[in-house]
């Protein structure tokens, strides 16, 4: 325990006492971001309340970045320590090849992504640790809207990980790619799927197609995915600081085993939908998200997530508010309800909270 305050705090020293002249001098750039929140958790029979602080410090360069994040629960008095980035990047023969500890998300502005690298790497414009992977990342660009990219895992969960993007514009439509195929000892999962992102009229319009096959000794399953979704601003006040902005999509997943693995796309939005409360009477799984979101002005908003399965009407209600307070200090409220009673699929429990509320003060330096 004390042995990873002292780390902490030994990285925080160095990085903050190094000479400004010298990361001038060197085209470094240092910063972070220093937090504490509470997270109160409402299950059935208790309730939780978790206080805790966190410190993220950044090292870049053109070419490096290292980047750590430090967590300190006070509840438990535990100490997380997590090396977020750590990798080299250079241009070679025309591509940009990156090793080591990197962010991957092959995002195109859905809520949830069931095509991307890492299932459950953002969701509702969140990210989670899945998103940062160690690895080589090797990406060609053709021109400034088509590119090939290609990444190799090292991972001692699997055998291996590969992962393939391929993107470019038609008619005026972005168009990706994906591929993804990882093997294990005893089963091989690949992945494919196809996204495209454009705007008719004044509205952004988007959606998906991904496919899984996941062999087993003796099981062989193939599951199918499909999304759309659409997504409109509108200024308010000739734009002077006030949009309303209004995005909604639907998914439609084909019920088997397969359909465990993509609901992962969910876990970055904290929800966890048990296998045995959906039932087998229609061959797919529905569900519809939205968000809502007003901007106050330059430096508040409000917003509100929703996640609805339309197989029993249970929904997650997800509203936030975030206030720039000063120029570096933030203050962001989150709160997560899950409507549906003990025997629907959005639903709480002993085993997860029907309520979450999270309050967390940032400064950024």
């Amino acid at each position: 325990m004390y042995s990873k305050k002292i780390i902490l705090l030994s990285i925080t020293i160095i990085l903050i006492a190094f000479p400004i002249t010298t990361f001038a001098s060197s085209n470094f750039q240092m910063g972070g971001t220093a937090k504490i929140g509470l997270n109160s958790l409402f299950f059935d029979d208790i309730n939780q309340v978790k206080i805790y602080d966190s410190i993220n410090l950044e090292l870049s360069s053109d070419n490096i970045a290292f980047e750590v994040n430090g967590r300190h629960n006070f509840t438990d008095n535990e100490l997380d320590f997590t090396l977020k980035k750590a990798y080299y990047r250079n241009d070679i023969m025309g591509s940009s090849i990156t090793i080591g500890k990197q962010p991957i998300s092959w995002s195109f502005g859905s809520l949830v992504n069931t095509v991307d690298y890492s299932l459950g790497a953002e969701a509702l414009d969140e990210e989670t640790s899945a998103k940062y992977i160690n690895g080589i990342k090797i990406e060609y660009p053709f021109n400034w809207y088509s590119s090939l990219s290609l990444v190799r895992e090292f991972n001692s969960e699997y055998d291996y990980k590969y992962g393939f993007r391929g993107r470019t514009l038609i008619n005026d439509f972005d168009v990706s790619l994906n591929w993804v195929d990882q093997k294990t000892s005893s089963s091989n999962l690949s992945r494919w799927g196809v996204t495209l992102k454009g705007d008719i009229s004044d509205a952004g319009v988007y959606g998906s197609y991904t496919h899984i096959d996941y062999k087993t000794k003796g099981l062989q399953i193939n599951t199918k995915g499909y999304m759309v979704g659409v997504d409109y601003s509108y200024f308010l006040n000739q734009g002077y600081g006030n949009r309303l902005y209004l995005q909604g999509e639907y998914h439609l997943l084909e019920k088997n085993e397969g359909l465990n693995v993509l609901l992962n796309s969910l876990a970055g939005a904290g929800v966890v939908i048990p296998p045995s409360r959906i039932s087998n009477n229609e061959k797919y799984f529905k569900l519809f998200l939205s968000n809502i979101n007003y901007n106050i002005n330059d430096f508040s908003s409000i917003g509100f997530f929703t996640i609805t399965s339309l197989e029993d009407g249970s929904t997650a209600l997800i509203p936030n508010y975030r206030n720039q307070l000063t120029s570096n200090t933030t203050l962001k409220v989150n709160l997560s309800y899950l409507s549906g009673s003990n025997d629907e699929i959005l639903s709480g429990g002993s085993n997860f909270p029907g309520v979450v509320c999270n309050v967390e003060l940032s400064y950024a330096f």
